[in-house]
């Protein structure tokens, strides 16, 4: 007791120290640290590619926000005007993007971010068809907004339109732009890089582009899911949950960008409840016809007719809907392989962030219960349980609640199955403690994103 007593002013005296240790300033200061960087009139434009669901929806004729749309929309929605109408999109109809959604309520997604590049980089937005007024004009960068219900190839030629559209702004035939893809946009940008804006997804062999490092010169991949998310698998059965409603099943699945984040086809992720794996092939049609999963289930089927007017238009509807998840499955299938080839980087440098410390589900269970199967990618919700079997582990690998860290780096593939796994080469990688949705506000995303598109 007395040597303690002896050395508690020394233990106070230390405590003061780290206190003030503890005190001092944690955040990177972003400013001065890329000073001298902002002076560089050489610096290439930057492309913005959001991630799903990353864009406002309105309405083309009036411009009312559907998408997210105010308080009430979230609390009291289905969003079953999301649903795609090719009828009313043929006549030039329909819903098309607006802005970044930048965030809602107390949550950012994109407003940290694009003050980062504005405030920090000293970039300005621009859009394509604005000429560049003299060198003090060269510091832009630009947001490709995308309707992030179509097949991503839309957005890819979309994004190969801009860069052609600011290669002229620039009159620099040959200029190339930087990108920051996060989530669905890294597919996105990795598509383009690879493949151009040729539709290759209807063919057996994948040509590949070779005017990709001619248009890029660096590329960020931010939460990527570049072998897909079992998550997709949960939400083609149950619908996605926004605030206090939920996207019914029938509306998403008239989206194609769910299934263009399935689970990759090589990366065989399902098992049975007993730890094996289980040989089902998630991108037949007639798996999903089978089981009765998705738009399939009598709960689906019924709500589908009873929303029509009258039975016979609700048949109809009934089975366009099947073929639209039938397409969307066949489709989505060849854009996970053509992204699986070896990708011909040509000295673009590619960085992929991304976050690494949240229990994210990368597996699936083939459960059953009362005679009916369904796959189950969260572990509480695993019903046939069997002893001795660590669901936890089983299902739940490290990643940022939305991707696994495997996913992000392309890893995971069966061997013996596929293209080469050298498919995606990484000039640099960096994983945060950081939730999906969260990682492009992160201050040390932003700080390393400075870095690498700064640099000389």
């Amino acid at each position: 007791m007395k040597t303690l007593l002896r050395r508690l002013p020394w233990l106070l005296f230390a405590s003061v120290l780290l206190a003030g240790c503890g005190g001092a300033a944690t955040r990177p200061d972003l400013a001065r640290l890329y000073e001298e960087d902002t002076r560089n009139q050489a610096q290439p434009p930057v492309i913005l590619i959001h991630g799903l669901m990353g864009s406002t929806l309105v309405e083309r004729d009036t411009g009312k926000e559907y998408w997210p749309g105010g308080l009430g929309t979230l609390a009291f929605s289905n969003y079953r005007e999301l649903a795609r109408v090719r009828d009313v999109e043929q006549r030039g109809g329909g819903l098309v993007p607006g802005d970044l959604f930048y965030g809602v309520a107390r949550t950012d997604y994109y407003e940290a971010l694009i003050k980062a590049l504005e405030d920090v980089g000293r970039f300005r937005r621009a859009e394509p068809g604005q000429p560049v007024r003299g060198e003090n004009d060269r510091r832009r960068y630009y947001v490709l907004l995308y309707d992030w219900r179509k097949e991503n190839i839309h957005a890819v030629r979309q994004l190969h339109e801009m860069v052609e559209q600011i290669r002229r702004d620039y009159r620099d035939p040959d200029l190339p732009v930087d990108v920051l893809a996060h989530s669905n946009g890294g597919l996105i940008a990795s598509y383009y890089l690879r493949y151009g804006p040729q539709d290759i997804l209807d063919r057996n062999e994948f040509t590949p582009w070779d005017e990709g490092a001619h248009r890029i010169r660096r590329m960020v991949l931010l939460g990527t899911p570049n072998l897909g998310s079992v998550i997709s698998l949960e939400r083609l059965q149950q619908g996605v949950k926004i605030a206090f409603r939920t996207v019914p099943v029938e509306v998403l699945a008239t989206f194609a960008t769910p299934f263009e984040t399935l689970p990759h086809p090589d990366a065989r992720v399902i098992h049975g409840p007993d730890g094996e794996l289980v040989d089902l092939d998630i991108y037949s049609v007639d798996t999903w016809r089978r089981h009765r999963w998705g738009v399939f289930s009598p709960e689906v089927e019924a709500r589908v007719v009873a929303a029509a007017h009258g039975p016979e238009t609700g048949a109809l509807q009934l089975a366009a809907l099947h073929a639209t998840f039938a397409r969307h499955l066949e489709r989505a299938r060849k854009l996970h392989l053509a992204l699986g080839e070896p990708i011909q980087s040509n000295g673009v440098e590619v960085a992929l962030f991304g976050g690494d410390c949240t229990l994210t589900p990368g597996r699936a269970v083939l459960d059953e219960k009362d005679g009916l199967r369904s796959l189950v990618v969260r572990p509480d919700n695993v019903q046939a349980r069997v002893d001795g079997v660590d669901y936890e582990r089983l299902l739940m690998q490290p990643g940022d609640g939305l991707v696994t860290r495997d996913s992000q780096l392309g890893r995971g593939r069966v061997a013996g199955m596929g293209a080469a796994y050298d498919s995606y080469p990484f000039a640099q990688t960096f994983f945060l403690c950081e939730r999906h949705d969260q990682l492009s506000v992160n201050p040390y995303f932003q700080n390393n994103l400075l870095h690498f598109l700064l640099s000389r």
